[in-house]
Parts: C-alpha cells; structure tokens; sequence
C-alpha cells in the first residue's frame, strides 16, 4: 500500500497544527526556557495534595485521603487504571501545561468547523480565534487546568456528533467516544454539564430536522450509535464518576441536613451559587473587554491617573506600587480576575452569521446562546435562573453560573465562520451580503463609538463592591479610579471600533474581488490573533512566569512559626492558622494538617463546623479536633506558633453519651460542651449503644501507633468496655474499623468525628479507607479502557483497509 495517499489528506491539517504551534510558543515564550507559569489556584491545590503527594512518591502507593486539608478530606489520587491517565502523563511530558491547553483547544475547535465543511484556511482561524478568547488565558493563569481541559474538549465532541449526523458514522463515532473519554476524565463536571446543554439543543434541532425530511429512522439510528459511543467513552471513567457521585452527596454541593437556617436541601444554597453573576450590561465585555473595567487587580502604569494623582499628592514613592494592583473591575460580582472577551471581530462575525447564514442551523445555536447569556446573568434575571434551579435537574449543583458563557465562547465563533463560510463559497447573493455587512457595521460599529463618546453619560463607573474597595482611600484617589475606568471604556470601544471597522473592510475587499482568498485568510487570521492576544496579555504575560525554584521558595516560605511546628515529630495532630482564612488557604496544608483547607467540594458537615463553631473559635470544637498548634502574628506581622495544651489528642475514652434526634440538635450541642467527657451521639446509631452504659476507666488507655493518609492504627487498654472518640473526620462510605483484624462498627460523634465501642482489655484498632467505589470501580475502568483502545484501534484498522481496497480499486482501473 502507497501510505502516501493515506496520509496526503491530512498534510492541511498537521500543517494547521504545526503553525499554530509557533504562534503559541511565541505567545509562551518563557516556557522555552524552562519557567513555569505561576497559577494561584495550582499553588492552593499543590499545598493542600502535599501530604498525599509525598506518601505517595515515598511508599509507590495509591492515596486517596488526605488530613492536611479541612482536617481530613478524600483526595482520590490515582485512577491508575484508566489508561486516559497514562496518556495525561505522556502529554503533559511533552508540552507545557499552558501549551497542551491552548493546542487542545485549537485542535477541538478546528475539529469542529472541518466537521461543519470549512476549508482548512477557514478552520485554522476559527481554531485560533476560538483559542486565544481571554476566558481561556485567564482560567489558565488562575491555573483552572481541569476546566480548561473541558471547555477545550467540548468543541471536539460535539465535531463528533455532527460527522455522525452528516453520515460519516465512523469518524463521528471514534472522535465522539475519544474526546468523550477525555472530556470525563479531566472531570469538570460543570462544563460536561454546560456540554450537554449545548447537546441537548443539537439534538432537537436534528430530531425537528429529521420529522420535517422524513428520516426519523436515520436519526434515530445515527443517535443510537452516538449512546453506543458514549458509553464507550464512560467506561474507563467509572472510577472517578463513582466515586465523585458517592462523595458529592456528602459534599456543600450534596445539600444540608440542616433546617435551622435557609439551605438548599438538595444542592448548594441559592445565594452562594449565585455569588457569581454577570451584571445584565455586562454582557458587553464579550465586545469591549474594558467594558467594566478588567480586573479587580490590574497594573495601570505611570500613564494613568491614579499615578499622577498620587504623585501630585506627595505620594511619588507610593504611587507606582499602588498603580500595579488598581481595583478596576465595578461590576456586580464580588471580584474577577479579568473579563470575558470573545473579540470585536468574532462578535462582529455573530452578528454577520445572524444576517447572512441560510441553514436553520443558526436558530439553535442562538437559542442556547440567548439562554446562556441570561443564565450567566444570575441573580440579576432572577425569575429565569429560577426555572433553572428549582426545575431543571442538577442545575442547582453547581456555583459561580458565569463560567455557563463557555457556550457562547463555542457558538459565537461557530456562527461567525459558518457565515464566513458562506461569504467565500459565494453561496449568498452579493446584494444579501452587502446588505448584512452594511448593517451588522452599523449595530457593532455603532455600539462601540457610542459608549466611546457618551460612556460617561450612561454609568458613574463605581459599584456597590466599591464601598469595601474605597474604605481607606481618599476622595481624590477615588475619583482618579473612576477617571481610568471611564479612560479605559473609552478606549477600548475605540479599539473595538478598528477591529470591527478593519474585518467589515476586509470582507468588502473579498466580494468585491479586490484580494484573492489566500490573502483574505491569512489578514483575518492575523487581525483575529491580534485583538485577542493584545486583551490576553493583559492577564498572562511573561512576567506571570518563574523557574520552579524560585516560585517554590516565596510561595511557600518557611515561617519560624512552621520551623517550631516541624520540630513536633508526631505524625498526626491539627494546626490551625489564624493568619489566614479558614476556607481559603491551601498554603498552610503544605507543611502541616490543618483545620483550614482550599477546596470548592469540602465536607458538607465540616463546612457547618467551621460556620458555627470554627469561625467562633469555640474551645471544645478546636479541642476535639486535636489542634495541637495556633499559628499567629504579632503586630510587625511575624507569625509565632502557640502550643495548645487544651488539645485531646488522637483519641480517647469518655464515659457519657447524650444521644440528640437530628442534625439540628446534633450541631447545637456541640457548641459549648466538654469532648473529654461527653460525645454527642445522632439517633441513627443508637442500635450501636443498646444496652450499652459506660463509666470512663481512669487508667484505661488508647493511643495511636501508626500513621500514614489512609490506615490509622492504636492500641488500646481498659478494665471494661469503653467508648473511644477519635480525632479523626468520619466519611461514610470508605471508613472501615477493625478490632484484631475484624471489621467492626463504628459511628460518628460530635457532628464530625469517628467515634466507636471498645472490648475490655488490649485491643489493636485499624481504621482504613478502602471504598469500593473506587477500588471496584478501577476493575471496570481497566476493563473500559482494553476496551476503548481496542475500538479505536478497530477503526484505524477499518481506515486503512478501506484504503487498501480504494487503492486495489483505482490501480485496476
């Protein structure tokens, strides 16, 4: 077989990846010279994994719980089994993270637009301009890696679902069942969800399609194999979407037994969800990136007027530190790290595509954009986010709805270059086209001149966050903020203003043949790249990169309060750092166990700790928690640690138990009560303590033997039965006790802690955390993954032999 003619149709499309390489390397040059991009949510995680990480390079094995975060959270480390985290490993060994991210999204996007029928030039911009939107750089930057992953695989996937509509089954099925797998494995199940939204409106749009034409038999074959596919795709995640659905239920996410206060019962409250919600103008920074002014923390320069307000005031030496890090963004959400900005030229495209394109393919792709931009709206659309969360199954699940423009990030482009597409196969009459070019001109070229001319008339440029912002600062300096925020509105409508002005031009030259194709690409291309990577700079530029050794040795500096931790050789007690936000603060976990932790899906029942009794500093819950050390600052801002001699220790037996009826009473109790001398029990296990009466054996002793994330072990000694409580975070299922080796029952006391019964006599007590979800599920996911290997190989085969048999064919022609 000639390999040449099976390869030759591909040559476009290496050529495609290949320069976009380069432009990307270019954009991360540091990278090339062994720096790393500095990410502050990668810097939380790395402190909070530490624990897990170290065991695990240390002994080989798998780590699935950690007690350096939140006092003990699951972790699940591993998923050896699936063969999709071998081939994580070997990528991520190739290419840089930023690089890979930004490669998959071109890769995904490309994919798409070539299943849409555009030509490779076409293809190559789309992919570029749908890359380099800023949501993308500033998600990288704050080091979202799982969620980029997943907006960067939601293109690829749906390019699967339309190959199989458009009858070529095999290539749709194939790409379909691999980018599936990815998509779940990077496992950010909030874009998988927004993926299926977007799914969900294709599919109608074809089922419509398909009762119109009279195949319904075609969709409903072409539908089945795409189920068929996707189930191929979930069967090497099994593991992780076990053991995710188990722990979620007892996650923030998974609801509140609570009644005393207003929870979502089922999902996360409402107002926490909702923390996160696009201003209803705010929608305008899809267009104008400065629209509400970037981010809260933004590097001005010398040029603005904060500086030069500074300096007249006699504050020169001030004036530039402070103009490094400006509170720029005033629109509604608490704070953000930049805005989301799709281009002035893809949003011109949108407008264009709305006029111009002929398929009925643009009323679904607007309706599920339509929708997103109002759900991204949030608490400001109230009544129709309200349908959502109350009726539409797991909506309420998940935080921060802005991240739901992910799917305008796909349709917006995908509208534009359908349109582009149209305009240079010249399927459109001229005078249809002049007439959507005209007017798209006018309403985005419109748009912008008017707020760079009367901005200032339709906003003061300040927000309710503002009151917290501008506490300290003085009239004057408030007012020079306002100034920049109105400066920078203004001009960049300006900018958005060229580049819309520039495309409408460019496209004009094209149909009016006044360039050839080959350089109608190659400008777009160029003016695409230009708009947004001069928005992305803003958010990651060289400077966010350092060497690995040098981020490492200021991000997680050793403090003389951690040097005199450290020197405490036990292996297992909990710090608790008053120097840093309970919930926010993976840093702390670096070094030791703490009581705080920085995770988005922590216990459901230690969240309601830290509300009631942690952020109270209530004695008796700090006790029970074996918090051995306070870490604190005097007044130059050194921190010292304190030893806690209150702390209880690993465990220990008390000799009363007060059983309460619910969780209501469960937590209420723990709020002032002795942990040394009584445990509050929950009615649910109370057939665990029939005919059980305990009287604390004073010479009676339990202490811990050996330590490691996922076995504890003690050893124990009492002249009569006796109830232990134990320091330690119960999670169920996962936690198994064994006395002697035998599995034996144990509960939960005092809201969080494991609690259990032990015989008169010296006793050996294990408690190991082996959930079958996992380790069940990894035997299922190593059986999907022979499996999916074993397809894809397949239709590679099938490829090849269709080849062969074509070339048989044409050569005895």
């Amino acid at each position: 077989m000639n390999l040449s003619k099976f390869f030759k149709p591909l040559i476009p499309h290496l050529i495609s990846v290949g320069i976009f390489l380069v432009i990307i390397f270019i954009y991360f040059s540091p990278t090339l010279s062994g720096k790393r991009l500095i990410q502050s949510d990668i810097i939380q995680i790395s402190g909070t994994l530490k624990e897990a990480t170290d065991y695990q390079k240390k002994t080989g094995e798998e780590v699935l719980w950690s007690n350096s975060s939140f006092a003990g959270m699951p972790v699940w480390r591993g998923y050896e089994k699936n063969i999709l985290t071998h081939f994580h490993y070997f990528i991520n060994n190739i290419l840089p993270s930023p690089v890979l991210l930004c490669l998959l999204g071109f890769i995904g996007f490309y994919l798409l637009l070539i299943a849409f029928e555009l030509n490779p030039w076409l293809a190559f911009a789309g992919g570029l301009a749908y890359t380099f939107a800023s949501f993308n750089f500033i998600s990288i930057e704050a080091g979202h890696i799982n969620k980029v992953y997943d907006m960067a695989l939601m293109a690829p996937v749906l390019a699967g679902i339309v190959f199989a509509f458009n009858g070529k089954y095999w290539k749709g099925i194939g790409l379909s069942t691999l980018f599936v797998s990815l998509h779940i494995y990077y496992g950010h199940f909030q874009i998988t969800y927004y993926l299926l939204i977007l799914i969900v409106f294709y599919a109608i749009f074809k089922l419509v399609e398909a009762i119109k034409g009279k195949q319904l038999p075609f969709f409903i074959k072409t539908s089945a194999l795409l189920i068929i596919a996707a189930l191929l795709g979930v069967t090497p995640n099994v593991s992780k979407l076990w053991t995710t659905s188990e722990y979620s239920k007892s996650t923030t996410r998974g609801g509140s037994e609570l009644t005393t206060k207003e929870v979502n019962k089922q999902g996360l409250d409402k107002e926490y969800a909702l923390q996160w919600s696009n201003g209803i103008s705010e929608t305008m920074t899809l267009f104008i990136p400065y629209f509400y002014g970037g981010s809260s923390h933004e590097d001005l320069g010398k040029s603005s007027e904060v500086y030069k307000v500074l300096a007249k005031n006699g504050y020169k030496n001030e004036a530039k530190e402070f103009a490094k890090s400006v509170p720029l963004y005033w629109g509604d959400q608490p704070f953000t790290a930049g805005p989301v900005y799709l281009g002035a030229i893809v949003c011109f495209l949108f407008i264009l595509g709305l006029f111009i394109v002929q398929s009925n393919l643009k009323w679904w792709i607007t309706g599920v954009t339509v929708i997103a931009i109002m759900l991204s709206c949030g608490k400001n659309i109230e009544w129709f986010t309200d349908i959502f969360f109350s009726y539409v199954p797991l909506y309420d699940k998940f935080r921060s709805v802005t991240m739901i423009l992910c799917i305008a990030q796909v349709t917006f482009p995908l509208i534009g270059f359908l349109a582009l597409k149209e305009i240079v196969e010249k399927r459109i009459p001229l005078e249809k086209i002049l007439h959507g070019l005209k007017w798209t001109a006018i309403i985005t070229g419109g748009t912008a001149l008017l707020f760079a001319l009367l901005g200032s008339v339709f906003f003061d440029f300040s927000s309710e966050n503002d009151t917290q912002t501008f506490q300290r600062l003085p009239d004057w300096l408030q007012e020079a903020i306002k100034t920049d925020r109105a400066g920078m509105m203004r001009m960049d409508s300006l900018r958005s203003l060229f580049f819309v002005l520039a495309a409408a031009g460019l496209i004009w030259a094209f149909i009016k043949d006044m360039i050839v194709a080959r350089t109608f690409y190659m400008v777009l291309t160029a003016l695409t790249l230009m708009d947004l990577a001069w928005v992305d700079k803003r958010y990651l530029s060289n400077e966010d990169f350092k060497f690995k050794k040098d981020y490492e040795k200021q991000v997680y500096v050793k403090s003389a309060a951690d040097e005199k931790i450290l020197e405490d050789k036990d292996p297992n007690f909990k710090v608790l750092n008053y120097t840093k936000g309970i919930t926010g603060d993976g840093i702390t976990s670096y070094y030791h166990k703490s009581l705080g932790g920085y995770s988005a899906i922590k216990l459901r029942r230690y969240q309601d700790v830290i509300d009631s009794c942690l952020s109270k500093n209530k004695e008796g819950v700090i006790n029970m928690l074996n918090t051995r050390y306070f870490i604190g600052a005097d007044k130059q801002g050194l921190e010292f640690a304190q030893r806690n001699t209150g702390a209880l220790g690993n465990a220990w037996f008390i000799g009363n138990i007060r059983l309460v009826k619910n969780a209501d009473e469960e937590i209420k109790a723990i709020q002032d009560f002795n942990p040394a001398q009584t445990a509050i029990v929950d009615e649910k296990f109370k057939e665990q303590l029939q005919n059980k009466t305990f009287s604390k054996d004073s010479t009676g002793r339990i202490v811990e033997t050996f330590y490691s994330p996922d076995k504890l072990s003690y050893k124990s000694k009492a002249g009569s039965e006796q109830m232990a409580v134990f320091s330690e975070i119960y999670y169920q299922p996962g936690w198994n006790a064994y006395i002697d080796g035998k599995l034996a029952p144990h509960m939960r006391a005092n809201y969080i802690l494991r609690a259990m019964i032990i015989p008169a006599g010296e006793h050996s007590i294990d408690f190991v955390f082996e959930p079958q979800s996992y380790y069940l599920g990894e035997k299922i996911s190593f059986g999907g993954s022979v499996i999916l290997i074993i397809f894809l190989l397949g239709l590679i085969t099938r490829s090849l032999i269709i080849s062969i048999k074509k070339e048989k064919h044409e050569t005895a022609q």
